[in-house]
């Protein structure tokens, strides 16, 4: 196994997604989403993502969580390794972020998808003329890719909130 699959193991075992359950849709996209978002407290597993049909997307990750979790059935090596308490300390950052808000009207994957969704669409898509979208210019944009999330702004913006709260509305990084 290699050092880079070893991390990305450690820090799956540290947010709860050890079982790489990666079989259906939903948990592909969950661990897609999660990794997005833990990347932006600072801890760099390597991944770049791109748009695509549910939000940001990395076709290395998807090959990496599937050749791991081949690996980690026959490979003990990553036994001999742990997480280091600032980057453990680092991936929890973001668990406010990420939980389901009070009464929430949707479920786990596509909360993930709208906050990472967001987020990407904020910083990283290219906005012809514009250095600082606010959110209904954001929403607009994401209604025109994602006409699933058409029908759900007052979700999107309990989301956009808690982007903002933890400065990732004003900021890419929690760094």
């Amino acid at each position: 196994m290699n050092k880079d699959r070893i991390l990305l193991k450690l820090v799956l075992d540290e947010i709860g997604l050890e079982d790489l359950e990666i079989g259906d849709f939903r948990s592909r996209k969950i661990l897609q989403k999660k990794m997005y978002l833990l990347q932006l407290t600072g801890v760099n597993l390597g991944y770049r993502y791109n748009w695509y049909l549910y939000g940001p997307y990395c076709p290395a990750l998807a090959n990496d969580t599937f050749t791991l979790r081949d690996e980690k059935k026959y490979d003990t090596e990553f036994t001999n390794y742990e997480l280091n308490s600032r980057t453990k300390n680092k991936l929890h950052i973001i668990d406010s972020v990420i939980s389901l808000p009070e009464n929430p009207q949707t479920n786990e994957h596509e909360w993930l998808e709208l906050l990472a969704s967001l987020h990407y669409l904020r910083h990283i898509a290219y906005w012809p003329g514009k250095d600082d979208p606010q959110f209904e210019e954001v929403f607009k944009k994401l209604k025109e890719s994602k006409p699933h999330f058409q029908d759900k702004k007052t979700l999107a913006e309990a989301a956009w909130e808690k982007l903002d709260k933890a400065g990732l509305v004003r900021r890419k990084t929690l760094e």
